[in-house]
């Protein structure tokens, strides 16, 4: 009895062992969540759901963000597509879109777009996903999400963008 129970031990020690587990093929179930491998809110994003935003009817919306400047193109299915650049600044978790100049047809989007008028927003990245929300107010720490983007890429793989 007392030699089965060694055994017994010594084989649920091994059992951990990796070399044993490698050997017998045991493996662990894959983890229920993964890390992001990027929160860098920088790169090239489209617009997951256009007619929450100013950009209502348009048919794909996308946002290339750089350290130092943005372009976003919307395109839409019945009228001109509308394009607007401008500068970025970042710092605090908060991100500002300056525009500076784009399409004559940018004024269809309304003020918030006007060339010179900061656009301030929270922005938050993680994996292939992007967020922005309006800054707190009132002491409020509460932030709602007015936009979601997805990595150009990732959607362009997933055959929501055509490439």
């Amino acid at each position: 009895m007392r030699r089965a129970t060694a055994v017994a031990a010594i084989v649920l020690a091994l059992a951990g062992c990796g070399t044993i587990r490698k050997t017998f093929g045991i493996k662990d179930a894959p983890p229920a969540h993964r890390e992001p491998t990027s929160t860098s809110i920088y790169g090239d994003w489209v617009l997951a759901n256009p007619d929450s935003t100013a950009f209502a009817g348009a048919k794909t919306v996308e946002l290339s963000l750089q350290q130092s400047n943005f372009t976003i193109n919307a395109t839409y299915p019945s009228r001109p597509a509308v394009m607007i650049s401008g500068t970025v600044g970042y710092g605090d978790g908060l991100l500002t879109l300056t525009p500076t100049g784009g399409s004559a047809d940018m004024g269809q989007l309304g003020p918030a777009f006007a060339s010179g008028r900061p656009i301030v927003v929270v922005a938050s990245a993680a994996g292939g996903s992007l967020v922005f929300a309006p800054p707190p107010a009132g002491g409020t720490t509460a932030v709602v999400p007015s936009s979601v983007w997805h990595k150009k890429a990732m959607a362009q793989a997933a055959g929501t963008v055509k490439p």
